[in-house]
């Protein structure tokens, strides 16, 4: 801290250097003329954002002669020219290739449960971050490591991250990409006017209708991915002369099957924004949109499942029913959104910004659930052949093989369920309190759908304050209020052709013999469940933070310096509606509320060498609350949290060389982060002995004390042969690597006490995985200046490693085993997957017709039709420690699409 201080005593020491004046230009769209509103102007490595009316101001003492103005938006011409006072820059749109094709590949294989935000948020304009996001997104890379509660994502200044799980999900505002386009982006810790930041980058996505193109815009889109059709249609006024702006949009997606089997896609999008201006000092803008969705979902499946079907592309959620395929896991979402925000210029030197937002939302998530039955999931690994195989039991195994590859194994059966729930006629007395009172005689469901519920309401609040203290000093700060309530719950969403349901707890019915410790809600006399009515868990997640942030930025002649610094407080607590038989005393009503204070500092700043080498350096050390749920150690059944919980450590730093040649542009990086204290709890599946006990149930297992170790460099160039030809290329390398041994506590959902108390992962040294540590592309572009395009580019990632199953790393998987044997490095090992390469070609062509622009691209991923590439993999969650056989829960993949083609048509008038 005393470093902080001394820092921050000089930046305020710099107000004693002379004011300086301004050098100003004016960018405006090349078609219409209209100002282009919060468009990046870099000049030697800073970046300057255009005001309401397009101007942007450079203080006159950066500028040498020969200084040069560099801008690279998507879906427009780069511009690179000498800077001028006073000059005008048309940006002229080149084709919709980047912009819209590359969120829609994005959109094909992202879930929100990846935790994979698109690339395309975060791609700032240089070469690098453009080629991370839109050729090694789909392939699961992620800039420098970061999952994605690493990246700020805010629209019109309100953040749009899950305050349970910390990530922004793109299908909030997926299928509206045309009014999208605006966004300010910086990759790590670099000053931005609307948050605090963080290390994996920050992106406010701009919504201002003035901002937008006027007229209309219709988009097709014709793919075989996801989804295999796309209508879009948007259109904007301008800004008129009664100082109104308006702007709609509306898409829909679908597909019946995807390119995974069994995959359904239907998703639409609404969107509309209005903003008035009161005077050239105040305006205020208002935008509402939801982006509703359902969506038939892939699972993870063995390196068996897929050679046996014969298909990477295996999807054991689906199975015939009437002649047309079902799929069990299905999601549906719908999350309106609306935002107000206030710009108000109070005089020259001060302007306050408040953006006020209210999300409210509802998420469903379907999935099997059964009762006194055989486990319906076709790829359980008791039906598997290796299985029989294991047990010495050859016929059986050649037996499945046939099966699975004919087709009769490896699918839902839902006839055999239907079936069973049919024949199942039973009698229950209708209040469990009272055995021998009222009778209720129907067929009682062994098998249904269950519906995963989150319907959640947010407000958040956040005004900030830019004061310009003078023409190089620059203070921002700004505080943020949020609330955040969500019920989490379960609801019969199919009996499957039977009557009724129990809401009771099979494992709890399976292992006692009183009644009462089975009830799911004990407040409830009734247990009988029909098709809508909640079953299982149902509580409430409340979570509130409030925080101050701000940022001091001094430029002078040969560079800026910056520091900033933040506090949060946050506070959450559990509130449950149900009393759980087995946990009567900690189950029902709110538990302990949870109070973190966090800080953070960041300063950093850069130097020009001279109008075309810039260098320079961003620091960060912050602290940061743990999300909800990693906070509970059984969350489904009771209100005990994580011991020993804590905010985790983040220190962060990064260096930038900058070259912005008339041809040649490069930026060169090299980072480092470590993280320390984070916590996870993971719920899992347990059939194995604990210390005695045999488990057989759903086990929580929470560790504290994780550590990561971030490092790496990463390299991005493009050079311009001719005005029309260019080459870029990127290129990364890193490590992101465990550097603790975390300890952990397993506690079961069906059992009062802890099963493990204390026991050490040995985690340091591996590789953190899902995402590739090194990754390189380079390709050749030939933009003709008759409105046509052609490119490819050569992709290679490597170095991609296997996420990790905690428990086969503690000495509880290895005792017994003789230490350096093959057995035992089987167990501890860490699997690799095999480099992914991959070629892409792209093409585009505008006609001019009258007024109006028509606009065809077609983008070809993967053109080799590569379809071995696993895009991730992880390690099952289950062990065996009987035999130690690591190869008895082997691991599991999502893998790539092969070729992949996407058209995208539109009409601009």
């Amino acid at each position: 801290m005393k470093h902080f201080f001394t820092l921050l005593l000089m930046s305020f020491a710099v107000l004693t250097f002379a004011q300086e004046k301004f050098i100003k230009g004016t960018v405006v769209s090349g078609e219409t003329d209209i100002p282009m509103v919060a468009i990046q102007v870099e000049v030697n490595g800073s970046k300057f954002l255009t005001n309401d009316k397009g101007i942007f101001s450079v203080p006159a003492e950066m500028v040498t002669d020969g200084t040069q103005i560099h801008i690279l938006l998507d879906g427009f011409y780069q511009v690179d020219a000498p800077l001028e006072n006073n000059m005008v820059i048309k940006l002229f749109q080149e084709t919709d290739e980047a912009s819209t094709i590359a969120l829609s590949l994005t959109d094909l294989d992202s879930d929100d449960d990846s935790q994979s935000t698109p690339g395309l948020l975060f791609s700032s304009g240089d070469a690098y971050s453009s080629i991370a996001g839109f050729a090694w997104g789909p392939y699961w890379f992620r800039q420098r490591g970061y999952n994605s509660s690493y990246m700020k994502v805010y629209f019109d200044g309100v953040d749009m991250a899950s305050p349970e799980r910390g990530y922004a999900s793109w299908s909030l505002w997926g299928g509206l990409n045309d009014v999208i386009r605006n966004k300010e982006v910086t990759t790590s810790f670099q000053p931005i006017d609307f948050d605090f930041g963080d290390v994996g980058g920050s992106t406010n996505i701009i919504s201002d209708p003035s901002s937008q193109k006027p007229g209309y815009k219709a988009v097709y889109s014709l793919g075989n991915g996801s989804y295999n059709h796309r209508i879009m249609l948007t259109y904007s006024t301008g800004l008129m002369d009664n100082g109104w702006a308006f702007t709609v949009s509306g898409s829909r997606r679908w597909a019946q099957e995807g390119y995974v089997e069994g995959t359904s896609y239907d998703a639409w999008a609404g969107f509309v924004s209005a903003e008035k201006r009161f005077s050239d000092k105040h305006k205020m803008v208002f935008t509402a949109f939801a982006a509703p969705r359902t969506v038939g979902q892939q699972m993870a499946a063995t390196k068996e499942t897929y050679d046996l079907k014969g298909t990477v592309y295996y999807n054991p959620n689906w199975g015939w029913q009437d002649g047309k395929k079902r799929n069990s896991r299905e999601k549906t979402m719908v999350t309106p959104q609306f935002i107000l925000k206030d710009t108000w210029k109070i005089n020259e030197k001060l302007t306050l910004r408040t953006s006020a937002g209210y999300q409210m939302g509802k998420e469903k998530r379907t999935a099997l659930n059964w009762f006194d039955a055989p486990d319906p999931r076709p790829d359980y690994y008791r039906y598997l052949p290796s299985f029989q195989y294991d047990q010495g039991n050859t016929a059986a195994g050649d037996l499945l093989t046939e099966l699975w590859q004919n087709g009769t194994f490896g699918q839902v059966n839902w006839d055999h369920m239907y079936n069973t729930n049919r024949s199942s006629s039973t009698t229950v007395p209708v209040s469990w309190q009272n055995p021998n009172g009222e009778q209720y005689t129907g067929n009682r469901s062994h098998y249904i759908i269950e519906g995963r519920h989150n319907d959640y309401h947010r407000l958040d609040i956040n005004p900030t304050l830019m004061f310009k203290a003078n023409e190089t000093l620059d203070i921002i700060t700004g505080v943020q209020y949020q609330y955040y309530q969500s019920n989490n719950y379960n609801t019969v969403d199919d009996l499957l052709g039977g009557d009724f349901w129990l809401d009771i707890d099979n494992f709890a019915q399976r292992d006692y013999t009183e009644l009462e410790k089975s009830i799911n809600n004990l407040n409830d006399s009734t247990w009988i469940r029909g098709e809508g009515d909640r079953m299982g868990h149902d509580y409430y997640a409340h979570i509130q933070t409030a925080g101050w942030w701000g940022q001091v930025k001094k430029s002078f002649k040969k560079g800026s310096v910056y520091v900033g610094g933040n506090i949060t407080h946050t506070s959450m607590y559990r509130d449950s509606n149900r009393k759980k038989g087995l946990f009567p005393d900690n189950s029902y009503g709110k538990s302990e509320v949870l109070d973190f204070l966090d800080y953070g500092v960041k300063l950093g700043g850069e130097y020009f060498f001279n109008g075309r080498n810039v260098f320079t350096v961003n620091a960060t050390a912050y602290t940061k609350a743990p999300y909800f749920i990693d906070s509970f150690t059984s969350l489904r059944t009771r209100n005990e949290t994580v011991d020993g919980l804590s905010s985790s450590n983040v220190m962060s730093g990064d260096v930038n060389y900058y070259y912005r040649g008339e041809k040649l542009k490069i930026r060169a990086t090299g980072f480092y982060t470590q993280v320390s204290d984070l916590t996870k709890v993971i719920s899992y599946f347990d059939d194995s002995n604990i210390n005695g006990t045999q488990v057989n149930t759903f086990v929580n297992y929470a560790l504290t004390g994780i550590g990561q170790t971030h490092t790496g460099v990463e390299l991005g160039m493009s050079y311009n042969i001719t005005q029309e030809l260019r080459i870029k290329g990127a290129a990364t390398y890193a490590s992101y690597l465990y550097n603790a041994n975390p300890y952990a506590t397993a506690i079961a959902d069906n059992r009062a006490e802890v099963l493990l108390d204390n026991e050490k992962v040995y985690y340091n040294g591996r590789h953190v995985g899902g995402s590739p540590e090194i990754a390189g592309t380079i390709g050749i572009e030939y933009w003709s200046k008759k409105y046509w395009n052609v490119g490819f580019q050569v992709n290679f990632l490597g170095d991609r490693y296997v996420t990790l199953n905690p428990v086969r790393y503690t000495d509880r998987a290895v005792e017994g085993v003789e230490k350096g044997s093959e057995e035992y490095y089987n167990i501890l090992n860490q699997e690799k997957m095999d480099d992914a390469f991959t070629v892409d070609i792209f093409a585009g062509k505008s006609w001019k017709i009258d007024n109006k622009i028509l606009r065809l691209n077609l983008n070809i991923n993967n053109v080799l039709n590569n379809q071995n590439i696993a895009t991730t993999g992880f390690q099952q969650y289950r062990f065996d420690f009987t035999d130690k056989n690591p190869e008895k829960f082997p691991n599991k993949y999502y893998y790539a699409q092969g070729i992949r083609a996407f058209m995208n048509l539109s009409l601009s008038f």
